[in-house]
């Protein structure tokens, strides 16, 4: 991948960083607008607490979304965008167009996917110290 390319992508995560902000900015606003001194009876008491569960949820989506772009970015200024964290690859432009904040290839992303599916379908819960699709190579 090129410099060129790469000042792209770059560009494109600080767009989605900055409207990330904005976004976990007013879900606080509109939590705090949730915070009601006055009595409520207990309908008003459950809408208001399964919006404060929505607004929670949705913050920690977006700030798990946060996370995953600023490592990208971080990517992008140490020269390992583009490089798939479990195999050293390379991640194709496509997928990369797809989800600019991703770090695993399109294998290794159905690799850990299955991985995961097989703990949770099989009841074993226990995370090994390094995962199998990162142990073969």
């Amino acid at each position: 991948m090129n410099k060129a390319e790469i000042a792209q992508f770059q560009k494109k995560l600080e767009i989605q960083r900055q409207e990330g902000m904005r976004f976990l900015k007013q879900i606080e606003e509109e939590a705090r607008s949730l915070e009601v001194d006055a009595a409520q009876d207990p309908a008003d008491q459950c809408v208001t607490s399964i919006s404060r569960e929505s607004l929670f949820e949705q913050s920690s989506q977006r700030r798990t979304s946060l996370r995953l772009i600023e490592a990208a970015l971080r990517r992008t200024e140490n020269g390992t965008f583009g490089e798939c964290a479990g195999c050293g690859g390379e991640i194709p432009l496509r997928r990369l167009h797809a989800l600019p904040w991703t770090q695993f290839c399109l294998r290794c992303q159905e690799a850990i996917e299955q991985e995961v599916d097989s703990r949770l379908t099989g009841g074993s819960f226990a995370v090994p110290l390094a995962p199998a699709w990162r142990r073969t190579g």
